[in-house]
């Protein structure tokens, strides 16, 4: 018999005199004080450890399987290993190592194990890494170690947890129709807590695909504001939910939302009544109930294009800032409480009334004459003649006819006339119109 066999049957005898047991803990402490006894030998004498019990896994944790158990308080047990498996049969891998024969807690999750420095392996120490996804279930059972690290007893009963499932679809969600080129949506806070977050999805059909345009921080964070849209324009929404881990949940059913339509353009714009400097212009009103103003459009001739504001309760502007027969296009774009407007009205192009003035040329004499309906009106008019870079009055008529006498054989004349209003007020000069003397006829 060796010599360190007979030490430990000289021991175990001593032991039992005494009561204690030799495969106690405070015995292994305090002969390994007091003899230098082999850590060979103690892991011999305490190779059959007993089975954990009371292994329980909880199930619900976000990525993350919370394990306990009862300690192994029989044999010189050195810690536990923790082994892990996909399916109930196995095949089991060990996972981790709790190291202390009470301490009797594990969490499974994706973060590292913490490390207890240099030569130190820590209380725990993380084997294998697998990331555990959203309502995933493991399988887990439990052996005890030696001081040493050496597994010396049966698995225990095999126990199972799964992670918290995924966030369910937010509840009533809606998508509001005619908002001016934008579409709110809005939702029902979830119920998880765990849920941290939402994210939006858009999509121009019902059947998708649908792309992500938005992600909100917080599990109140309920409403969002699509904006920048076209106007009647349909969009389908879904909005998931993301818990704190960034793990993402079904979507929603869709829902369906069309922006605001522009309003139509204003029918049957017209001339409605034309005089002298003045064009009359009107056209039916909207049938939309929320026009605020119409933007009437005139285009002179020179292509300058000038911009009335009418008021949404008038259909109709009268343009005294036309001259005499003087062609212009009008068009117009009727404009929403939103800010939104139609497209232009198909343009009308008109001649704004003149004097029909005309020039003759007679011996010793030019005779002017023009529009007696148009004239009716005024009190009368100014001639004036061209001279230069001015021009002459040669007199007032009440007529609707004047004769200059003052003319030269062979000479060029122009001349344009300006009615005036009972008020005194003058109308639109006249559209110039030029003679020649011919020279066989004029002042000798």
């Amino acid at each position: 018999m060796n010599d360190r066999l007979s030490l430990a049957i000289a021991m175990a005898a001593a032991v039992a005199v005494s009561g204690c047991s030799l495969t106690g803990p405070r015995w292994f402490e305090r002969t390994s004080i007091e003899s230098p006894i082999d850590v060979d030998l103690a892991e011999q004498m305490s190779s059959e450890l007993k089975q954990p019990q009371g292994l329980v896994a909880t199930s619900g944790e976000l990525r993350a399987i919370p394990l306990k158990w009862e300690p192994v308080l029989v044999g010189a047990v050195g810690g536990y290993a923790i082994e892990r498996s996909g399916q109930a049969d196995g095949p089991f891998k060990r996972l981790a190592t709790v190291h202390g024969q009470l301490n009797t807690r594990y969490v499974d999750r994706e973060i590292r194990p913490e490390s207890g420095g240099s030569g130190d392996p820590g209380p725990v120490e993380t084997i294998a890494s697998t990331n555990l996804d959203d309502g995933s279930t493991w399988f887990y059972r439990v052996r005890a170690m030696t001081p040493a690290g050496t597994i010396a007893s049966a698995p225990s009963e095999v126990e199972s947890a799964t992670t918290a499932l995924p966030p369910e679809p937010p509840a009533d969600l809606r998508a509001y129709s005619r908002q001016p080129r934008k579409v709110p949506l809005s939702w029902r806070p979830s119920e998880d807590r765990l849920v941290e977050g939402y994210r939006i999805y858009r999509s121009p059909t019902r059947a998708g695909p649908y792309q992500q345009i938005a992600e909100l921080d917080g599990r109140f964070e309920t409403t969002f504001v699509d904006a920048g849209l076209g106007d009647l324009r349909v969009f389908y929404y879904q909005v998931a939910a993301i818990n704190s881990l960034g793990g993402l949940g079904e979507p929603t059913r869709p829902v369906r939302a069309v922006t605001k339509p522009e309003p139509l353009p204003p029918l049957n714009l017209r001339a409605a009544e034309q005089r002298l400097g003045s064009n009359l212009i009107s056209w039916e009103p909207n049938v939309e109930p929320d026009i605020v103003r119409y933007r009437l459009l005139r285009t002179r001739e020179s292509g300058e294009t000038s911009e009335i504001i009418v008021p949404a309760a008038e259909t109709w502007f009268e343009d005294r800032s036309v001259g005499a027969g003087e062609p212009v296009s009008y068009s117009i774009v009727a404009v929403d409480a939103d800010g939104l407007e139609s497209n232009p009205a198909m343009p009308v192009a008109i001649v704004s009334v003149g004097y029909g003035l005309e020039a003759t040329p007679a011996e010793n004499r030019v005779l002017l004459q023009w529009d007696a309906e148009t004239a009716a009106p005024f009190r009368g008019g100014y001639v004036y003649r061209h001279e230069g870079f001015g021009r002459r009055n040669l007199g007032f008529t009440t007529e609707s006819q004047f004769v200059d006498p003052e003319v030269q054989a062979g000479a060029r004349y122009r001349y344009t006339v300006v009615l005036e209003r009972p008020d005194a007020s003058l109308a639109p000069p006249s559209q110039p119109v030029e003679v020649e003397i011919p020279p066989s006829v004029g002042a000798r």
